[in-house]
C-alpha cells in the first residue's frame, strides 16, 4: 500500500483554565464559510442530530466514521490499528491511527478511489488534529458550567472549546467576561471543526474579517471569471490575465464544491427578472 502521511501539529499549551457562561447562540456553517447565523435551542440541535451518534468518549476512530458518515463515505467496522475505506462494498484503502491514509496498489490508477481517497485523506486528518487536541487540553470549568468542555485555545479575549458527546466533538467560541471569571456570545458550531476554527481566529483578530468573502461575493467572481474566459473582452486580454482568471475560478471551486450550480441558479434568476 502506498502511505499519505500528515504533519505532526503541536497543540496549543495554556496556563489558565477559565469559567464560562451558556449562551445559544449557533452558527450554522459550511466547510470554510459561514452560510447563515440561526438561533436555535439545544434541544433543537440535537434533534438534528439523532441518527449521527457515537457513543460519549469514543476514540479517534469513532469520531472518523462519524464524520465519514456524514459525508457519505463507506467504511468497515475499525480494527486494533486500522479503519478500512469501502467503495461500492470493496476496500479501497484503510486509515491508521495516526492519521495517515493508505490506498491499495490496485486503486491508484481508479480516478473514482482516487477522489475518495483525498476526500477521506482529508477528513482523517482533520479529526486526528482535534482528537489530539481534546486528549491533551485541560477543562474548561465555570461556576455556571455543567458540560465537560476542554480549554482548546484562547486569545484577545476569546476562547474556543470542545466537548466529546455521543454525537462526536462539539466546538463553541465565546468571549471573556467578568474579568476572566465567565464568558458570553458562544457561538456553537456542533461537530464543525473548520468552521469552528474559523470563528475563533475571526473573533480573535487572527484573520483579518475583510479578506473573507461571503459565498454570495465568491459565486458572482466566480460567474464573471467565466464569462470572461469564454469570450467576452478576449481581444484586449493577455495570457498571463487569462491564467490567473482560471486559477481564481479553480481556487473559488476548492472553497465551494458546488459553485458551478450557484453560478447557473443565479445566471438563471436575472434572465427571468
Amino acid at each position: 500500500m502506498a502511505t499519505h502521511s500528515q504533519p505532526s501539529q503541536r497543540p496549543f499549551s495554556f496556563s489558565e483554565k477559565f469559567p464560562v457562561a451558556e449562551v445559544c447562540i449557533i452558527f450554522c456553517y459550511r466547510p470554510k464559510h459561514i452560510q447563515k447565523l440561526r438561533k436555535y435551542k439545544r434541544k433543537g440541535v440535537e434533534a438534528d442530530m439523532q441518527n449521527s451518534e457515537i457513543k460519549k468518549g469514543a476514540g479517534y476512530f469513532d469520531e472518523l466514521a462519524l464524520r465519514f458518515r456524514r459525508e457519505h463515505i463507506d467504511c468497515a467496522a475499525s480494527e486494533d490499528d486500522r479503519l478500512p475505506v469501502l467503495l461500492d462494498g470493496r476496500e479501497v484503502g484503510i486509515v491508521t491511527p495516526g492519521g495517515g491514509i493508505r490506498v491499495r496498489k490496485e486503486s491508484i490508477d481508479d480516478p473514482i478511489a482516487n477522489e475518495l481517497y483525498h476526500r477521506a485523506g482529508a477528513i482523517a486528518a482533520e479529526v486526528h488534529e482535534y482528537m489530539e487536541l481534546m486528549k491533551n487540553a485541560p477543562p474548561l470549568k465555570a461556576v455556571s458550567l455543567s458540560d465537560p468542555y476542554k480549554l482548546l485555545a484562547e486569545f484577545n479575549g476569546y476562547v474556543f472549546g470542545g466537548m466529546e458527546s455521543k454525537y462526536g466533538v462539539q466546538f463553541t467560541t465565546w468571549e471573556w467576561t467578568y474579568n476572566k471569571t465567565g464568558l458570553t456570545h458562544g457561538h456553537y458550531c456542533c461537530n464543525d471543526y473548520a468552521a469552528a476554527k474559523q470563528d475563533f481566529a475571526l473573533r480573535a483578530g487572527l484573520v483579518d474579517k475583510t479578506l473573507i468573502f461571503p459565498d454570495e461575493m465568491l459565486v458572482e467572481m466566480y460567474r464573471c471569471a467565466g464569462q470572461v474566459l469564454d469570450g467576452q473582452g478576449s481581444e484586449i486580454r493577455t495570457y498571463e490575465e487569462d491564467k490567473l482568471l482560471e486559477q481564481v475560478r479553480e481556487r473559488i471551486g476548492d472553497i465551494l464544491p458546488d459553485v458551478d450550480i450557484k453560478a447557473d441558479q443565479q445566471q438563471n434568476f436575472e434572465q427571468t427578472m
